[in-house]
């Protein structure tokens, strides 16, 4: 993984689980339809206008592929589960990225995967999303930048989600330090965190073909 390379393994980045299904184009470079879209709407749940948020998380879960069958149980162990004031906690606690994620961690059904991506959509410039793929990837380094991370278990999620977040904000400042653009043309003109970890996406994406 070379630094220097992150604007084109961000510009490579292409996700296109469900996007059909749901009347989306694939989410690529420079566009990112749906991506841009959940982000101008989950600000809603950051401002608190959103009345029941319910919905936008699991089109959140959707958009993520909905792997082994999270929507499922997300919609079952959420029941009478106040959602709303769940969402509250988590945005309450955006500045501290433990207490952020032990609390997203905490609503029924997500595991890191998409306690991560809710993370990642209510602040796009604090915070990435960490699923298997990036962490398999992340694996192959010498030294690996993660700890092992036990599922299920909510205090190793919780060290590697921090960890991993420690990690790509140190990516982020080496490329700002060194005035590496995520784009010279149609994209953006600084990096956020949940950019950096799309420039990884993009980076595992390569290693595996």
């Amino acid at each position: 993984m070379e630094i220097t390379q992150f604007p084109n393994y961000y510009r490579t980045y292409l996700w296109d689980k469900k996007h059909r299904m749901f009347g989306y184009a694939p989410d690529r470079y420079p566009e990112f339809q749906w991506i841009r879209s959940l982000e101008r709407r989950f600000l809603d749940i950051r401002h608190q206008q959103m009345r029941d948020p319910c919905f936008l998380v699991e089109e959140m879960i959707q958009w993520g592929g909905n792997q082994h069958g999270i929507l499922t149980k997300f919609r079952r162990e959420l029941e009478s589960y106040c959602l709303s004031d769940s969402l509250k906690v988590v945005v309450n606690r955006l500045d501290n990225a433990e207490l952020a994620i032990e609390s997203a961690l905490d609503i029924p059904g997500l595991g890191l995967t998409y306690a991560s991506k809710l993370l990642r959509f209510l602040a796009p410039d604090a915070y990435g999303s960490l699923d298997r793929r990036i962490r398999d990837g992340l694996g192959t380094l010498r030294p690996a930048p993660l700890p092992k991370i036990w599922d299920g278990n909510k205090a190793s999620m919780t060290r590697g989600y921090v960890t991993f977040i420690t990690y790509v904000r140190d990516l982020r400042d080496d490329l700002h330090a060194r005035h590496i653009l995520p784009s010279v043309d149609a994209g953006p003109s600084r990096w956020r965190v949940a950019d950096v970890e799309m420039a990884l996406f993009g980076w595992v994406s390569e290693l595996r073909a």
